[in-house]
């Protein structure tokens, strides 16, 4: 009883700031810098009163207003924190996305440019087996003309061959039947000539038989 009367003259000079107290905590966050430096200064005043009073109720109010101001401050700097981590997760998650969403474009850039690539190196690819066949089939057709033509140069040659040997078989044919017509031609115009050398003889002859029956 005696503690409490001695703290009254106190609480009525601690009235004022309980009053804007009163005000400020429908107005403002208890971790708001106002709220906090109210609590520390009415805490503090009772923890000053209360020792000074030597009323251990006010002592144990300040302290527990103070800590509790304290709390609240460490909380609402713990929450500052989270909120700021959160943010900054949320900044590396949308950097993450952006990145991811990068490299996805990136690589379907990559994708397109190998397909692109594949097929201009297998249309290259095709028009140089096709070369390569077309040459081939051109240096196949040059052999084969080649042989071709040494097979037809052959052939001709051979004909050319025989058909000389058939001319030169004809020709001395032709010379030996000459040859043989010409002999029978002098026999017969020796025959001739002996026939009529022999009939001049016969001639002669009878002409001596008849001048001699004459003589």
């Amino acid at each position: 009883m005696i503690s409490t009367l001695i703290a009254l003259p106190y609480e009525l000079a601690r009235l004022p700031l309980t009053t804007i107290d009163r005000r400020l905590s429908g107005r403002l966050p208890e971790e708001s810098l106002p709220r906090q430096a109210l609590d520390r200064t009415i805490g503090n005043a009772d923890r000053v009163a209360g020792a000074l009073l030597r009323n251990d109720g006010l002592v144990t109010r300040g302290t527990d207003r103070i800590e509790r101001s304290d709390k609240l401050v460490k909380a609402a700097r713990y929450e500052e924190q989270a909120e700021a981590q959160r943010e900054a997760a949320r900044l590396v998650a949308e950097t993450g996305r952006q990145e991811a969403a990068q490299k996805r474009e990136a690589a379907a850039r990559r994708v397109s440019s190998g397909l692109k690539e594949a097929e201009q190196a297998e249309k290259r690819g095709k028009q140089q087996a096709a070369a390569a066949a077309k040459k081939t089939a051109a240096a196949k057709k040059a052999t084969a003309d080649k042989k071709a033509a040494k097979r037809t140069e052959t052939v001709d040659q051979r004909k050319k061959r025989v058909a000389a040997a058939a001319e030169a078989k004809k020709a001395a044919a032709r010379r030996e039947a000459k040859a043989e017509l010409d002999e029978a031609r002098a026999a017969k115009e020796s025959a001739e000539a002996a026939r009529s050398d022999a009939e001049i003889l016969s001639d002669l002859t009878e002409a001596k038989k008849q001048e001699r029956r004459q003589d």
